[in-house]
């Protein structure tokens, strides 16, 4: 029974680790406004986000409508690198979008991920 346990919890761990390891590194390609919108968006951190806004005085209209990072709207880039606390504070819906995705082709992605937003 006690190797069983041993087992399971190791499996567990492993899981653990493996999962924090493919979290991914996003990178700004240059210092505009807004590469540095789109970082902002990528921290997943909303407090960070509501500060850039503010500081850059860009409301919430604009970064859903106007605003495009790696050439994806705001709400493509959030539900394609899963950034949940971003969508919620945009108000971007990412239940409603339906893909087929190659689950194959997403071990292959790169860790770090360079960002730019629109020109």
């Amino acid at each position: 029974m006690n190797k069983l346990a041993t087992l399971c919890s190791t499996a567990l761990l492993s899981t653990v680790l493996v999962t924090t390891v493919q979290a991914k590194q996003f990178v700004a390609a240059d210092d505009s406004l807004a590469t540095d919108l789109c970082m902002a968006i990528a921290s997943n951190h909303t407090l960070s986000l509501r500060k850039t806004m503010d500081e850059h005085h860009v409301s919430v209209r604009v970064m859903q409508n106007k605003l495009t990072c790696n050439g994806l709207s705001t709400t493509k880039f959030t539900s394609k690198h899963e950034l949940s606390n971003t969508a919620k504070l945009l108000h971007l819906d990412l239940t409603t979008h339906t893909e087929i995705h190659d689950l194959s082709a997403k071990a292959q992605h790169a860790d770090v991920l360079v960002v730019s937003g629109s020109k």
